[in-house]
Order: structure tokens, then sequence, then C-alpha cells
């Protein structure tokens, strides 16, 4: 893998681990959703630093996957830091609203990938109602749910198409390199043996 991505990569987890961290530590549903493509970039980053060589289907993988992580949360830190000052109390309020916001950026651009016009008018009335909440910190939360279910299926019986997220993708990805992600804690019921 050139040693160039690789230094990238670690500059990138440098300057994004207290937001990163700060997600983590707070279970932020933001960071949930991202998860499965952090843990298979960084078993890449592991892997790549441990070997010299890797197959080119890992080295894609690694940068798809390190371009997405790259671009959401260059997104979500101006979010988090410009809007809601760093306070994670105040973005938590909103994480399923930045969710939506992130939700349409993937379809936009899947749809752009596939040759597919992606200014569609439901998505950015959506989009807009969405960040106008977000900054005039309305909560009429129920509302943009509706919007959201609304107008994702009004965009895809519009175009007869079938979204899969990147994110999905990296589920199935994770689960071929045999990294667990979404472990549960064990408990007996009774008594111990």
């Amino acid at each position: 893998m050139d040693e160039f991505i690789l230094k990238d990569y670690a500059s990138w987890k440098i300057e994004n681990h207290v937001i990163l961290d700060t997600f983590r530590n707070n279970n932020n549903m933001i960071y949930e959703r991202l998860e499965p493509v952090y843990l298979v970039i960084e078993y890449i980053y592991d892997l790549a630093c441990e070997q010299e060589e890797l197959d080119e289907d890992l080295e894609a993988i690694f940068n798809i996957g390190f371009n997405y992580m790259h671009s959401q949360y260059s997104v979500i830190k101006i979010y988090f830091e410009s809007l809601f000052q760093s306070k994670c109390e105040d973005f938590e309020e909103y994480h399923e609203m930045l969710l939506f916001l992130m939700y349409i950026f993937d379809v936009r651009t899947d749809l752009e990938n596939h040759d597919i016009n992606s200014d569609l008018e439901s998505l950015n009335t959506a989009e807009t109602y969405i960040e106008n909440m977000i900054m005039e910190r309305r909560k009429d939360f129920d509302y943009v749910r509706n919007l959201m279910n609304e107008t994702l299926q009004d965009v895809f019986d519009q175009i007869d198409y079938e979204y899969i997220s990147i994110v999905d993708i990296y589920v199935e990805i994770a689960e071929n390199l045999n990294i667990f992600i979404y472990e549960e804690d064990e408990f007996v019921l009774g008594e111990d043996i």
C-alpha cells in the first residue's frame, strides 16, 4: 500500500482523535453508524503496517473507506464545532437529524456514482428543512422522521432505484474479515456454573 496514504490516515486519526473519542465514549449514534467503516480501515491499516504488501481488494476497501470517513467527519466537525460549540449534550439532541443529512449526502453520492441525477426536488427540500431546523434549534423531530420516510420513498419510486449504503457494505466486509462490530456481552441467568 502507498506509504503516503498510510501517513495521511495516521495524520487524520491524530487530527480527529478528540472527536472520535468523544463520540465513542458518549455512545453517539453518529459514531455507531460510521463504526463499521472505521473498524475495517483500522484493521487494514494495522495489516499494512505489519505487512509490506496487501492485495488490491484490501487497498481499494481502505481507500474508499478512508475517503468516506474523511468526508463524513469533515462535515460532522463543522456542525459539532461551529453550530454546537463542541457541546455534546446539545449535539446529542440533534444527532438523529445529522444522521438524516449524512444519509441524504450518501444517497446523492451513490446516485451520482451511477450517473443518475441527484438534484431531486424532494431531496433538496428535505435537506434544506433539516439544516434550517438544526440551525434554528427547532424540535419538530417527528415531522422530520416522516418527511425523510416520504422523501426517500418518493425518490426511490421515482427513479426505480435500490440504494445500499456504504455502511451496510462495510458491515459485510467486516464480517468477511472476522471483525466483530456488534458484540453483545453475554450474561448468565440463574446460578453461575
